[in-house]
């Protein structure tokens, strides 16, 4: 009997560091059935994360390159697949779900599909993704609002990230627009999603997702998420950064895990915490307003910190008008040091979820 092609594909997903777990009611193939075709899944359980160009894989799948070129060309139109022009020529690659595939349906999505998500996102937690070391976000303190004793790496600073780039992009938030189509908008800034290229310029020309700015709109546009209370997110290793995400735990797929399911350093990493200056704070609850993550009270007329809950985004600290908050790293013990880069970040979520990629790459 021929094996359903979303049941194949949603087991070679699932292969990828980032999964694609299964749920018992099978919403997991709806959302694929929403995205793909019969005959696109199909070609995408066969594509590998490495990427090809349609020779290779028509050689290996023994598909005429031409005819392939066109269909792998409407899936990379699509957002089923990733394509790029290389020095090799142009290239083909399976995507993994939650950062890639998912996003890239925003466009083209409804809300049946925000709901089917939605949906499975409840039922699923994203297992293996959220439980397995290491997380996928790292949280980016404000920079202003970080201790100035206190030595900062490069890749904990926002500014520095962009200041560094070569190109510049910035995308409508996936998972803002998701919440928006099943009828609950979110109240802070949309366009908060910032791309960037360390190493090539004009990256993001053709990319219809992707609106090309400069670095003095990437800037302003990141100085303006912290003024609106949004929490800076990006990769959790210490290179190959390639965008900052601003978000919310109303909306964020990451950041509604840590707080609707009461584990957010479970998902999200932080070596950094809120500190409380007892000498500055009037006790006026300001501060309790900014903090997505409930982890700010005031007892005694003194602003208190929980620093089971609290991520050290430093939105606090900025909003409080006695500066009477600040970042300040967590003790040793609670402190950690991320994966070197991607790859690295890629080997240990691999092994931490007992998956072999093997056939993928």
């Amino acid at each position: 009997m021929t094996q359903n092609p979303y049941v194949t594909l949603a087991a070679v997903l699932d292969k990828m560091p980032n999964g694609y777990p299964s749920v018992e009611d099978g919403t997991h193939l709806r959302v694929l059935q929403w995205i793909f075709t019969p005959a696109e899944a199909e070609l995408a359980s066969r594509m590998k994360a490495k990427g090809e160009t349609a020779q290779e894989i028509g050689d290996r799948l023994h598909i005429s390159p031409e005819e392939l070129a066109k269909r792998l060309e409407v899936m990379a139109e699509k957002g089923q697949i990733r394509a790029w022009n290389s020095s090799t020529g142009r290239r083909y690659a399976l995507l993994v779900f939650i950062g890639g595939v998912w996003e890239n349906q925003m466009e083209r999505g409804d809300r049946e599909f925000a709901e089917l998500c939605e949906d499975y996102f409840r039922k699923g937690h994203l297992r293996g993704l959220f439980d397995t070391e290491p997380p996928i976000f790292r949280v980016i303190p404000i920079n202003r609002a970080i201790l100035p004793q206190l030595e900062v790496y490069p890749f904990e600073v926002a500014e520095n990230m962009l200041e560094q780039a070569k190109s510049w992009g910035l995308r409508e938030c996936a998972c803002k627009k998701q919440k928006a189509k099943v009828g609950e908008p979110c109240k802070y800034p949309v366009s908060v999603c910032l791309n960037f290229s360390p190493k090539k310029e004009n990256a993001f020309a053709g990319d219809p997702l992707t609106r090309t700015i400069t670095k003095d709109e990437a800037l302003r546009i990141l100085h303006e998420a912290e003024e609106a209370g949004l929490v800076h997110c990006s990769l959790d290793t210490k290179t190959d950064h390639t965008y900052i995400c601003n978000c919310c735990t109303c909306c964020c797929t990451m950041l509604r895990g840590a707080v609707e399911w009461g584990q957010p350093h479970a998902f999200i990493r932080s070596n950094y915490r809120s500190e409380v200056d007892r000498e500055l704070c009037t006790g006026c609850g300001s501060c309790t307003e900014w903090c997505q993550f409930h982890a700010l009270n005031v007892t005694d007329d003194v602003c208190t910190v929980d620093t089971s809950l609290c991520v050290g985004c430093g939105v606090c600290s900025i909003h409080c008008p006695e500066g009477a908050l600040a970042i300040g790293q967590r003790p040793e013990a609670e402190r950690n040091e991320p994966p070197a880069s991607y790859e690295e970040w890629m080997t240990r979520k691999i092994a931490a979820r007992g998956v072999d990629p093997s056939s993928l790459l």
